[in-house]
């Protein structure tokens, strides 16, 4: 079955739509623009336009609320069954770990000088494995080092 033919949407100058929808014409004018809508090459706008550039696309705002409160969720039920670990928090116990180890491995006569040096390199490669685990597992984009890390090793 053929679609029926629509009649083309109604057209609007910036001066009949600020009369229309009781604006003034320079806010008609940068509500659009914020929302992103381009006018016609005559200059026009359809009133679909100027609804969403006035009062925002609400099926996009909910649509994106949903999206958010979805992701939310997964990340609470992730922390709940234990699959999502504090990453500042497992850093600082290897932390711990890793001194308590420097201390024994240094203490430890047996062992000659070179090979408690050779402990010690491959101890101090746990911080750098745990940052190469959490870029492999983010799917957010990152840098060498992210302004949020800095920060976190400033304090």
């Amino acid at each position: 079955m053929a679609k029926p033919i629509l009649d083309p949407p109604i057209h609007w100058t910036l001066t009949r739509a600020a009369r229309e929808f009781d604006v003034a014409k320079e806010t008609l004018r940068r509500r659009l623009g914020e929302s992103h809508q381009e006018p016609a090459a005559d200059g026009t706008y359809t009133t679909r336009q100027l609804v969403t550039g006035l009062y925002g696309d609400l099926y996009g705002a909910r649509l994106r609320y949903q999206n958010e409160a979805a992701e939310k969720l997964r990340i609470e039920n992730e922390v709940r069954r234990g699959e999502l670990l504090n990453r500042r928090a497992l850093a600082r116990a290897f932390e711990q770990i890793a001194d308590a180890m420097s201390t024994r491995i240094m203490s430890c006569t047996e062992l000659p000088r070179t090979a408690r040096e050779d402990l010690l390199r491959d101890l101090a490669s746990v911080p750098l494995v745990l940052e190469e685990t959490a870029d492999g597992q983010s799917r957010v984009p990152r840098g060498k080092r992210q302004v949020a890390d800095v920060a976190e090793d400033e304090s």
